[in-house]
C-alpha cells in the first residue's frame, strides 16, 4: 500500500466545522474547570473527526438531513474521546495527537475524571434524539451506543491480556480489533443512517461494510506507529511495541520468528528504548510482517468498499446526488486506510 501524501477534498469539512460550533457551545460556560479543561483540551487538539464525519455522511447517503443525526455524531466524537483518554492512561501513553495524554498533563485522577465526563457528556448529547427522531429510531440508536460499550471493554480486555500472557493467535488479533476500533465504525455508520430514517436492514449492511474499513484503518493505525513520521503521526513511533499493544505486525513477526529473535521483541515490552525498537522494526521487515499487515489491510478496506458500492439503498440521495456521496464515503475510506497520520 503506497501512502498518500495528498489531502484530498473529502467532502467532511462541512461536517466538522458544523461539530465544532456545537459542541464548543454545549461546553461554554461549564465548571468546574477541573472536569471542562481537560475535555475542551483534548477536543481542541483536533484528530480526524472521521467517526462523527461518517455518522453524518451515512444520514446523508440514505436521504436525510444531517441535522436529524447531529447530536448522535456529537455522542459519538465524545465517546471517542472518553475511550482515548482512558486508554492512554490504561497505555501509559505519553502523547496525543502531539501533545502530552491527558494524565502525563493533568495527572491520572483528573484524566481518568475527565473521561468518565466524555463518557456522560455522549449520552447527554444521545438525549435530544427522542424529540428529533421519535422514541423508536432514538432508542435504536441508543441500544447500538450501549453494545459498543460492552464491546469496547471486550476489546481492551482482549488486549491488556495478551500483555500478559504474550499469546494470541492472528484471528484473535483481528477480534480485538473489531471489538477495539471497528465497531466503533459500524456504530457511526449504522446510527447515522437509522437517524436518516434508512430501513433498518440497510443500516446494519452499511454498519458491516464499515466494520471491515475499520479493521483495516487499525491495520494501518498500527503500521505508521513503526514506520510513520512523528510529527505527523503524532504519538512517539514504536510506542505501540513498547507497550506490548498486540498488532497484526507483532503477531505475524512472533510467529515466524526464532527463539532468541522473540526475546528480543520482548525486552522492548514496557521500555521505550528507540535502539531495541528499531531492533523489533527490523525483525518486521525480515519476516515480511509490515508487507504482510498492508496486504491485509487492502483486504478489508476492499471488501468494505465493495459492500458500499452494491448497496442499493432505499431512500438514497436523489439520483446522482445519492451516488456521488456514496462515492465520497469509498473515497474517504479509501484515504484513511492509505495515510500517513
Amino acid at each position: 500500500m503506497k501512502s498518500s501524501t495528498r489531502n484530498p477534498d473529502l467532502g467532511i469539512e462541512t461536517y466538522v466545522t458544523i461539530f465544532e460550533d456545537e459542541y464548543k457551545k454545549s461546553l461554554e460556560g461549564r465548571e468546574p474547570d477541573t472536569l471542562y479543561k481537560p475535555i475542551i483540551d483534548l477536543l481542541g487538539r483536533g484528530g480526524k473527526r472521521l467517526r462523527l464525519s461518517l455518522c453524518l455522511m451515512a444520514c446523508e447517503l440514505v436521504g436525510g438531513e444531517i441535522e436529524k443525526a447531529l447530536p448522535t455524531a456529537i455522542g459519538i466524537e465524545l465517546f471517542h474521546n472518553f475511550s482515548l483518554a482512558h486508554d492512554d492512561i490504561e497505555d501509559d501513553s505519553k502523547l496525543r495527537r502531539g501533545e502530552p495524554a491527558l494524565h502525563v498533563k493533568y495527572g491520572v485522577p483528573i484524566a481518568v475524571n475527565a473521561g468518565d465526563g466524555l463518557y456522560a457528556l455522549c449520552y447527554e448529547a444521545l438525549k435530544e434524539n427522542k424529540g428529533l427522531l421519535g422514541v423508536e429510531r432514538a432508542w435504536k440508536i441508543f441500544e447500538e451506543i450501549a453494545e459498543l460499550c460492552v464491546v469496547l471493554a471486550e476489546g481492551q480486555a482482549m488486549d491488556l491480556a495478551f500483555k500478559e500472557g504474550r499469546e494470541m493467535s492472528e484471528s484473535e488479533v483481528i477480534e480485538t480489533l473489531r471489538k477495539k476500533t471497528a465497531k466503533l465504525f459500524a456504530v457511526s455508520a449504522k446510527s447515522g443512517a437509522i437517524a436518516g430514517g434508512a430501513p433498518y436492514e440497510t443500516a446494519e449492511d452499511l454498519g458491516g461494510a464499515w466494520e471491515d474499513i475499520g479493521i483495516a484503518f487499525q491495520i494501518r493505525d498500527d503500521i505508521l506507529n513503526v514506520v510513520g513520521e512523528e510529527e505527523k503521526y503524532g504519538k512517539r513511533i514504536g510506542e505501540d511495541i513498547a507497550e506490548g499493544k498486540p498488532t497484526l505486525l507483532l503477531i505475524n513477526c512472533l510467529e515466524h520468528c526464532e527463539a532468541r529473535e522473540k526475546e528480543t521483541i520482548y525486552e522492548c515490552f514496557h521500555n521505550y528504548d528507540k535502539a531495541k525498537i528499531e531492533a523489533v522494526v527490523n525483525l518486521f521487515k525480515k519476516y515480511g510482517s509490515i508487507d504482510y499487515s498492508e496486504e491485509i489491510a487492502m483486504q478489508y478496506l476492499r471488501r468494505g468498499t465493495d459492500k458500499i458500492r452494491k448497496m442499493d439503498i432505499k431512500g438514497e440521495a436523489e439520483g446522482k446526488r445519492g451516488e456521488e456521496i456514496k462515492e465520497k464515503m469509498v473515497a474517504l475510506a479509501e484515504y484513511f486506510v492509505d495515510r500517513e497520520r
